[in-house]
């Protein structure tokens, strides 16, 4: 069965539980949700199929429980390509196995260990029948906080690490307290619950360099860029004056991040990929949209944004119109699955 109800001020809740539904319906409801993220394929009977998957919108992140039989999880460049999500999952087994099918990032996570999941990047995962317990963040929000935001792909960190107990407690008790939560509440934890999970990850991070960065002052700086990206006179300079710096401050503070170039870069990618996407967007060219999103057309749109997804322009815009929701699709659509699409 699937429901959703924000009754009253509480926060947005989602249930699909597969145990009212007959097996070929239940995985077909299953795989067509999934399929919003990832390819997925099931490593038993599929007459033996059963799922429950629970989630709570807490404003800007999505906290997911899921119980589920062994299957493997695919992502593939064709697929970051069509959709443009980047955000990331960091997953909680809480019983049974899961880990990369290539040994990349590590051994399996078990029960109580912390598998991040960047779905910028490919990746392809199995796993036993388990339990888990997951966060998805959009990106912007995440990566400033990080040391190394591009070098979390399937990271696997262990669960005996103090600050990682600290952090799993802290998520299952924000699951358990989420239906009594009103939606202030709720969006109230999103600061500190990042804050919490950047210490994590950037604890033994693999850096790219030894910056030790005000999280605060770097956040304003991309939710600056974000709300800029298409301004054509969006410069350093003009950052640094708005917030009060130097140049050179807001150069350091960003450098972990790429640089401030190359950060505009990506969320100017972003926004022409969801414009590519967009079927009222149609009747603009490509070249339009480029510059429109900032870029010089004739220069380096297309080598980019093919570095970036791993498809042309004119092939995101293909992929998209090929991308038909099932019915299946649509009555979940207005579920988690959806949700986390949507973030941004």
């Amino acid at each position: 069965m699937t429901d959703v109800h924000p009754a009253g001020h509480s926060i947005p809740h989602s249930l699909f539980d597969s145990t009212s539904l007959a097996s070929r319906a239940a995985l077909a409801i299953w795989k067509d949700s999934m399929d919003a993220i990832y390819d997925v394929r099931l490593c038993v009977d599929h007459a033996a199929f059963q799922a429950r998957a629970e989630a709570y919108h807490f404003g800007e992140v999505v906290v997911t429980a899921y119980r589920c039989l062994a299957q493997t999880f695919d992502r593939s460049r064709a697929r970051i390509g069509r959709d443009g999500i980047d955000h990331y999952t960091l997953q909680f087994c809480l019983s049974g196995r899961h880990g990369s099918r290539d040994g990349a990032g590590g051994a399996e996570a078990g029960p109580g260990d912390l598998l991040i999941a960047d779905l910028a990047q490919p990746h392809a995962t199995c796993t036993s029948d388990f339990d888990s317990l997951n966060l998805t963040v959009p990106r912007r929000l995440l990566a400033p906080l990080l040391r190394a935001p591009d070098e979390q792909n399937l990271r696997l960190i262990s669960g005996s690490a103090p600050l990682v107990a600290l952090f799993r407690n802290h998520l299952i008790g924000l699951f358990a307290a989420a239906p009594v939560m009103s939606v202030s509440e709720a969006e109230s934890l999103v600061a500190p619950t990042l804050a919490m999970a950047a210490t994590v990850l950037n604890t033994d991070a693999p850096e790219r360099s030894l910056h030790v960065v005000d999280p605060l002052l770097t956040a304003q700086i991309h939710r600056l860029i974000s709300d800029r990206a298409v301004d054509p006179e969006l410069s350093a300079e003009g950052v640094a004056e708005r917030l009060g710096i130097s140049r050179r401050k807001l150069y350091y503070l960003m450098e972990p991040n790429g640089g401030f170039t190359a950060c505009v870069r990506e969320r100017r990618l972003h926004l022409a990929h969801a414009m590519l996407r967009d079927p009222t967007q149609h009747g603009r060219s490509v070249a339009d949209i480029a510059q429109s999103c900032g870029f010089s057309w004739r220069t380096n749109f297309a080598r980019t944004f093919r570095s970036r997804f791993g498809v042309t322009p004119r092939e995101a815009r293909a992929l998209a119109g090929q991308y038909a929701p099932s019915p299946a699709e649509d009555l979940m659509k207005q579920h988690m699955w959806e949700w986390i699409q949507q973030l941004r």
